[in-house]
């Protein structure tokens, strides 16, 4: 479950269910890091049910800029993400496009400049249902080399083949850990009324109870509505940043759950009694009190 955040300096902070009368809980440093070999892929529904937010319903002589709801979001969230990558360029695709949602429409790799002067005005076939796979597996596909890959997927709507989405994620995570593929982490931006929150959180929460829980975690949910800035897309990405300084964390019972005199790392674990309502972080000559609850 994630917790409201006591700071800014944090990312997302999530406390898990107990377990043997403790409970796992993890905490990112917020960090914008600009990573060598990171590469980015940017995935933009095109399903029916966007067409009014890219002003594809009004017809084209009669259509203002903006009608084109989309042209803004895709340019901001590209030209944002190429700050990021290794390469300073994102490869965006349609998905969920053509019969079913089973299609994709590549637009290539785009630096900040390209994608600045391009028009984005859906796809060319606006699919008639949302498939999540099949664009899963073309960017894992198309950056199989990549040391670093965070791929970043916005919808609309509800994914009809989400079982097979965290049966493709488990052996994704598996072979991270195996060291046959980088370091990945996928995030899915929900937008609009029909979103299903539940969908949004089995994705985020898969690895929970396998026995993956704590090793790896690949997605991370957000809904726009809640989302305040950009840059929140990246609290839940373990940029695998030490950090210079030191952090102690105690419990509500004074008892001390973490400490690294020396340097910390920018995803940080720790466990806590069943029912701990609060802890005290000491960081970088701060004093936070975080509720877990």
């Amino acid at each position: 479950m994630p917790v409201q955040k006591a700071s800014d300096i944090f990312g997302d902070i999530t406390v898990y269910p107990a377990k043997d009368g403790k409970q796992r809980v993890e905490m990112y440093i917020r960090l914008q890091e600009k990573v060598e070999g990171m590469q980015i892929g940017i995935g933009i529904d095109g399903s029916a049910s966007m067409r009014k937010m890219f002003g594809d319903t009004i017809p084209k002589f009669a259509r203002r800029p903006e009608d084109n709801v989309m042209q803004t979001v895709v340019q901001r969230l590209c030209s944002y993400a190429c700050e990021y990558s290794g390469d300073g360029s994102v490869s965006p695709i349609y998905w969920a496009t053509g019969i079913g949602g089973k299609e994709i429409e590549s637009l290539g790799k785009l630096d900040s400049e390209a994608i600045q002067a391009r028009t984005f005005e859906g796809p060319r076939k606006w699919g008639t249902g949302t498939a999540l796979l099949p664009p899963l597996n073309h960017l894992l596909t198309e950056c199989a080399d990549a040391s670093w890959l965070v791929l970043l997927f916005v919808t609309d709507g509800v994914m009809s083949d989400l079982d097979a989405v965290v049966a493709r994620s488990l052996e994704v995570g598996q072979e991270v850990l195996d060291g046959k593929r980088g370091k990945c982490k996928f995030i899915l931006v929900g937008c609009g009324e029909e979103v299903s929150e539940e969908q949004i959180e089995k994705l985020d929460n898969m690895f929970d109870g396998t026995s993956l829980e704590g090793r790896v975690d690949l997605w991370d949910g957000k809904l726009a509505a809640e989302m305040n800035d950009l840059s929140e897309i990246w609290d839940e990405v373990d940029f695998g940043v030490q950090i210079p300084g030191a952090v102690k964390i105690v419990d509500d019972q004074g008892r001390e759950v973490l400490s690294h005199p020396d340097g910390f790392p920018q995803r940080m674990e720790f466990l806590v009694a069943e029912g701990t309502k609060s802890v005290k972080i000491e960081i970088i000559g701060q004093t936070i009190d975080q509720v877990l609850q």
